[in-house]
């Protein structure tokens, strides 16, 4: 019964982002982007190794663009809505790994409360609408540590101990080193707090060596055979250890995510960060699965803190385990008047902001010429085909060499230093179409 009311619940929370869904525009700077490195990736044929613009992109590893190469070749184009679902399904299971998880320890209201404070959390949400790999990742890093801690609390089933290093490689495989690192880092963490340290093989033995070895291996082995020994070296070296020492990339300094965290889980940063901050000075006695989801999302965040690249979506996989130890030390607090009335005071204000959110997707298109480049791509095409021109061009806009996604060719790059030498530019052509941005808006100019 319980597990049917909670599919119904994730079927409304689906229904009321629908629109946004639908409706909103791809961003350029990193949706677009992989939509266009998958569409380079299907014209060379590319499997492991990707490229854009001709340039290596070792900077993900394949299944979310397999993802999208896979639609492309079904549908023959992209589709927003169907490559979101890769995003906010993910979410969904996450928060219901979440809830299976705690099932046995929070009343159904909590969990409730738990659920929507999760999911209506600034960065969380946002991550299970945009067409990124990130909330694909927080999905097998929090399958991961699940089926570790059924192993830890007595399963000793072959298939947990299979599952262990394949989720570990699914994240690995999704987003990268992170994958790998949460699981290995905060894993023998906990077991030095819980003073069982001298157990780290029954988790991470030979089986599970085993299998993640193999499986990395025929990765990479894929890639030398598809990009090259040079491919293989950015892939395992410059996009790892050279953007952890010194980044080349969101270089940020040691206490960021100290500070974005607060607004990175707003609406509920104050009630998360100062559930956990009292519980751990008034020594509260914490359960032992407290104590684990405690223990990894903090731990998550001052791992993160030590690596060059900072941004906030780095460390998406410890919202989950922040907000259900907050909701479980809430439960089990002390402070009874305050912990019998919370849940449905937190249930009834992210239920009206998910309202609220849902309601504005029917709007988003109005603000679709601000978010990205499909409207005026569809513009200067009827443009083109009109004055017959066959050239296009951008200036000085970020990621505008992947409009080529809309325009189905390849973008010239023009200088602001050229752009007033119509003379030069046009040549013997009846003329280009280039792309500016003016005012907070991208718009085009044809010169001829």
């Amino acid at each position: 019964m319980e597990k049917k009311q909670q599919i119904i619940r994730f079927l409304i929370y689906f229904i009321i982002l629908i629109p946004l869904m639908l409706f909103r525009d791809i961003t350029p700077n990193n949706e677009l982007k992989y939509l266009s490195i998958a569409d380079e990736a299907l014209r060379n044929g590319s499997i492991f190794a990707f490229f854009n613009h001709g340039i290596q992109y070792a900077d993900k590893p394949p299944l979310y663009i397999w993802i999208v190469m896979l639609f492309k070749v079904i549908l023959g184009k992209h589709s927003t809505f169907l490559l979101s679902l890769f995003s906010i399904i993910p979410a969904f299971i996450t928060i219901g790994v979440f809830n299976r998880w705690c099932s046995k320890q929070m009343s159904k209201n909590y969990i409730i409360a738990s659920e929507l404070a999760l999911l209506t959390s600034a960065y969380f949400l946002g991550s299970g609408l945009v067409l990124r790999m990130d909330m694909l990742m927080t999905m097998f890093i929090t399958l991961a540590m699940y089926t570790f801690y059924r192993i830890y609390t007595g399963n000793n089933s072959i298939k947990l101990k299979i599952l262990f290093p394949v989720y570990i490689f699914l994240a690995i495989f999704t987003k990268g080193p992170v994958g790998f690192l949460v699981p290995f880092i905060c894993i023998p963490v906990f077991l030095i707090i819980n003073k069982k340290i001298k157990t780290i093989g029954k988790y991470f033995g030979w089986q599970t060596w085993t299998i993640l070895i193999i499986l990395c291996g025929l990765w990479f082995w894929g890639v030398y055979l598809d990009g090259g020994g040079e491919y293989l070296n950015n892939l395992l070296f410059h996009q790892t250890i050279d953007r952890a020492v010194d980044s080349f990339h969101h270089k940020e300094p040691f206490y960021y995510y100290g500070i974005v965290i607060w607004y990175a889980i707003f609406p509920w940063s104050i009630l998360v960060i100062g559930v956990i901050a009292i519980s751990l000075f008034k020594k509260q006695k914490m359960s032992e699965l407290t104590k684990f989801f405690i223990c990894v999302g903090t731990t998550i965040i001052v791992m993160m803190s030590f690596f060059s690249a900072k941004i906030v979506i780095y460390i998406l996989p410890c919202f989950g385990f922040l907000t259900y130890g907050a909701f479980l030390l809430l439960e089990n607090s002390p402070y009874r008047k305050f912990a019998e009335k919370a849940p449905k005071v937190i249930i009834n204000i992210a239920a009206s902001l998910l309202l609220i959110i849902g309601i504005s997707g029917l709007f988003i298109k109005k603000f679709n010429d601000r978010i990205g480049f499909k409207n005026v791509c569809e513009e200067a095409k009827i443009e083109a085909q009109k004055e017959k021109i066959n050239r296009y061009g951008y200036c000085e806009l970020r990621s505008g060499e992947n409009m080529d996604v809309f325009l189905g060719q390849q973008l010239e790059k023009i200088s602001s230093e050229n752009l007033n030498e119509v003379k030069s530019i046009v040549g013997d052509s009846n003329g280009i179409i280039i792309f500016v941005k003016q005012e907070k808006k991208v718009i085009f100019k044809v010169l001829k």
